[in-house]
């Protein structure tokens, strides 16, 4: 077999399944078509090359090892695509096309999440919440018969299950993580108790007695509007960017989808169609807080791809630690947890910092919080084949961790595939530290320092070829430590 062609074609099969992908959740087309390019790319996806690239991988060293261990990957996790990718048009199809009737109306489906967060009265949000719950349901019957698939897989690949394949895959184990986040879980749980019933005390509940739609209101936060109007969300982005030394106006190589779509997917992300020549920052400004962190955390993968090395190999541009890239995009979401940012970019006064900076840790904790519950959920659901009983179990974990009341029938909603929550916690974690490495190597204000830019444009040119705790050791630390992020949120939070 010839590696070469494997990796040629590889990189064009990336490419035009992400633009499939993105014409899907751009609200361009209903219709999610990507097996025929999985049909015009099948030879890359046989067992026969799975095995060749595996016993490569093994027997290599070195530089050849990194790159092959991540073009192994990338070809057996394709190879699983294409034996499941019926599954995944049924549901990205559905999903586009779903609709709830509202006020006599029909909403898309994927709206309604906006539509929730936005909704003073609790019992129109329920009731809202409720009306998707036969959509879910369809769901759940595509996503269950997928996570079976998922399951027979890896065992079928020679793993013991789906978590031995992940960590094989990914390089990485995912108990240190989980480890790692049941003690941030039992160091924050106090002051997550007692901060969460005081943002909720103003409605009248605690937070036993919240639902998810009570905190996806409570974190949209109306009272702080003022300060992110939704005109406003690109340009505090791009001075944001500017403050470093990079102009967004003049990247030819960065795309703005801002939009209005009524069939757009609700949530922000990034498209690398072509890292680093074309690289698509998608979103549907709304305002709200959560508009301009969303902005931001984008607007950090966006500049990480738009920097690679363009001499990379295929592996180091596209592949690799997707953590690094999380890392980038939460060091840029988080900056509204910074007093001095608030007061240089929105005018805040000292007191509304104040309330906003408690409030912004709080939902930081919060989310910490669920992706700890949900890494020791997904432990528990992939292993072993049989899912029978999961939805109760995920309704357990995720109440044991929130406290708030959960849906059992959002129990493979909420799950991403290959351990993607262990590579968000890796990030989040990772983002304190470099966040601090920033602000030794320059200033306070390392948001305002051409230093600071130039040093994570040395680090976004590496694409993702090294770790998150190779990068952690580069910049001086022994791995990554959550110990510092429950420390910094603690240290917000107690009073």
């Amino acid at each position: 077999m010839d590696i070469e062609k494997i990796r040629k074609d590889a990189e064009a099969f990336t490419k035009e399944i992400e633009e499939e992908y993105y014409q899907n959740l751009g609200g361009f087309k209903d219709e999610l078509n990507i097996s025929s390019i999985y049909d015009k790319y099948a030879h890359l996806f046989t067992r026969d090359v799975v095995d060749f690239l595996r016993k490569l991988r093994d027997g290599a060293e070195g530089e050849e090892k990194r790159q092959n261990s991540m073009l192994y990957a990338f070809i057996a996790g394709e190879y699983i695509g294409n034996l499941t990718k019926e599954l995944d048009e049924r549901y990205m199809t559905e999903d586009a096309k779903a609709t709830v009737k509202i006020d006599g109306k029909d909403v898309p489906y994927r709206q309604v999440s906006i539509m929730i967060s936005n909704e003073d009265s609790r019992e129109k949000r329920s009731m809202m919440d409720d009306l998707t719950d036969p959509i879910v349901e369809r769901h759940n019957e595509i996503l269950k018969e997928r996570m079976l698939k998922l399951h027979d897989l890896a065992e079928e690949l020679g793993y013991g299950n789906y978590i031995e394949m992940i960590e094989d895959l990914k390089g990485f184990k995912i108990r240190p993580v989980k480890d790692m986040m049941e003690s941030f879980l039992r160091e924050t749980e106090k002051v997550y108790v007692d901060t969460m019933n005081e943002a909720l005390e103003k409605w009248g509940i605690t937070v036993h007695e919240a639902e998810r739609h009570d905190v996806s209101y409570m974190f949209r936060a109306k009272e702080f509007d003022r300060y992110f109007p939704k005109d406003g969300v690109v340009d505090n982005w791009k001075a944001t960017m500017r403050g470093i030394g990079i102009d967004p106006d003049s990247q030819k190589n960065v795309i703005l989808d801002t939009e209005e779509r009524p069939k757009k997917y609700p949530r922000a992300f990034t498209m690398p169609l072509d890292v680093p020549d074309k690289v698509i920052l998608f979103i549907t400004p709304h305002g709200g807080q959560d508009d301009y962190q969303a902005m931001l955390h984008e607007g950090g993968h966006t500049e990480h791809f738009a920097h690679v090395d363009r001499a990379h190999p295929f592996e180091y541009k596209y592949l690799g630690d997707v953590s690094v890239s999380e890392s980038y995009a939460f060091l840029f979401n988080y900056l509204p947890t910074d007093g001095l940012w608030l007061k240089k970019f929105l005018k805040m006064d000292d007191e509304t910092v104040e309330r906003y900076l408690r409030f912004a840790f709080l939902n930081k904790l919060f989310f910490l919080r669920r992706y700890a519950s949900k890494i020791i959920y997904e432990m528990e659901l992939h292993s072993k084949r049989d899912i029978e009983g999961m939805d109760a179990k995920y309704k357990e974990i995720m109440e044991k961790g929130l406290k708030i009341r959960h849906k059992a029938n959002r129990y493979l909603l909420d799950v991403d595939d290959g351990f993607y929550v262990a590579q968000y916690l890796r990030a989040w974690i990772f983002e304190v530290q470099l966040r601090k490495h920033l602000m030794e190597k320059t200033q306070r204000e390392w948001f305002l320092s051409r230093d600071a830019g130039s040093i994570l444009k040395e680090l976004w040119s590496y694409g993702q070829k090294y770790s998150v705790e190779e990068l952690a050791r580069m910049i001086g630390y022994d791995g990554i430590d959550a110990g510092p992020m429950a420390e910094e949120v603690k240290g917000a939070l107690e009073k």
